[in-house]
C-alpha cells in the first residue's frame, strides 16, 4: 500500500527540485489547505538561511533554521475520536548547509538539519520528538546551453514519508522571459513579463510529521505514535521583487494527492483520515542578503 502511494506521488510530480538560493535569506510563509470533510490546515513558518563563512568564492557554509506552527481544524463528526491532542504541532529546526563549486560547471550542496516536531502534550521531550533531516544534491551547469542537471537524495521528515526520496531535475533557460525545470520532487514553468514580476506554474511535494508525545485514545484504546501528512499540489503563482531585496509570492492550486495517518513507531497505520483532494493557498515574504558560493541556476 505504501509503495503504491510512493509510485503515485512520483508519477504525478514528475513534470524538479527547488534549487538552493545563491544568497542568504530571511522568510515568512503561510499555507492554507481547506478540507470541509475532514480538516483544514493552516501552516505558518518563519526561517533563515544565513551565510556564516565564505572560505573562498567557491566554498561557503550557512546556518539554517526554521520555526513552524501547524493548526488543524477538524470536523468532529467525521473523525470518530477526540482530536484535541493532535490539533496543534510545533516544529523547530537548526542546521548547516555546505556549498562547494567544483570544476567544469559542477557543484554540490550538503544540508544537515536536526529538528524537534511535537504536539508538546507533555513537557518532557523524548527521542521520538527528534527528527534528523539531510540532503545531498549535485549540480552540473552548461553555460552555453543555459541548462543544468541536478541530482541527489533527500530525507526530510516534513514531507511525511519514511524513506529518502530521489532528487532529480533538468533546468532550462529558453530566453529572457521563459524558463522551466522538470523533475522530482518539484517542477516549475516561469514566465517573466517584467524584470521584477513573473508567473509560475508549479507542482510540489510537501507534508508534515510530528510526534504525539503522550498516549492518544483511538477507538477506546491508548496509542503512541506520530501524525504524518503527505500532499502533492499543483497550481499557479505570482512573484514580485521590490526594494531590490524583498520578494513576495502568492500561490493557489489544488492537491492531486493528499493523505494523513496516525502511525505507530514502526510506521504501521493506526488510523487513516481519508483526506480528500482540495484547494491550496500559499503566501510568502522573503528578504535576500549576503551572497554565498553556489552554482548559479539558469532558472
Amino acid at each position: 500500500m505504501k509503495m503504491r502511494k510512493l509510485v503515485i506521488i512520483f508519477i504525478l510530480s514528475a513534470v524538479g527540485v527547488g534549487f538552493s538560493q545563491e544568497s542568504g535569506s530571511v522568510y515568512f510563509n503561510t499555507q492554507f489547505l481547506p478540507n470541509s470533510e475532514v480538516a483544514t490546515f493552516k501552516k505558518n513558518s518563519v526561517g533563515f538561511d544565513f551565510p556564516i563563512k565564505n572560505f573562498s568564492s567557491k566554498e561557503s557554509i550557512s546556518l539554517i533554521g526554521e520555526y513552524q506552527n501547524l493548526n488543524i481544524g477538524y470536523v468532529d463528526e467525521d473523525v470518530p475520536f477526540e482530536t484535541y491532542q493532535i490539533d496543534n504541532f510545533q516544529t523547530f529546526s537548526l542546521g548547516l548547509l555546505y556549498n562547494r563549486i567544483l570544476d567544469n560547471g559542477w557543484g554540490f550542496s550538503l544540508k544537515v538539519a536536526p529538528q524537534i516536531s511535537s504536539n508538546f502534550d507533555v513537557e518532557e521531550l523524548g527521542n521520538e520528538d527528534i527528527f534528523v533531516n539531510g540532503t545531498l544534491v549535485f549540480d552540473k551547469l552548461n553555460v552555453e546551453n543555459k541548462s543544468m542537471w541536478s541530482f541527489g537524495v533527500a530525507y526530510d521528515a516534513q514531507n511525511g514519508l519514511d524513506i529518502p526520496i530521489p532528487v532529480i531535475a533538468y533546468t532550462k533557460r529558453i530566453d529572457d522571459q521563459w524558463a522551466y525545470k522538470i523533475g522530482f520532487p518539484d517542477s516549475r514553468l516561469k514566465w517573466s513579463f517584467h524584470e521584477n514580476h513573473n508567473f509560475e506554474a508549479f507542482t510540489t511535494l510537501d507534508g508534515f510529521a510530528g510526534n504525539i508525545n503522550d498516549e492518544i485514545d483511538i477507538y477506546k484504546e491508548d496509542y503512541t505514535g506520530k501524525l504524518k501528512n503527505t500532499y502533492l499540489v499543483g497550481g499557479l503563482g505570482y512573484n514580485i521583487t521590490f526594494l531590490k531585496a524583498f520578494e513576495f509570492n502568492a500561490k493557489a492550486g489544488y492537491s492531486a494527492f493528499n493523505t494523513m495517518e496516525v502511525q505507530d513507531y514502526d510506521s504501521d497505520r493506526i488510523y487513516d483520515f481519508d483526506m480528500k483532494n482540495g484547494l491550496y493557498y500559499n503566501f510568502g515574504l522573503k528578504y535576500n542578503f549576503n551572497k554565498k558560493a553556489k552554482v548559479k541556476s539558469p532558472y
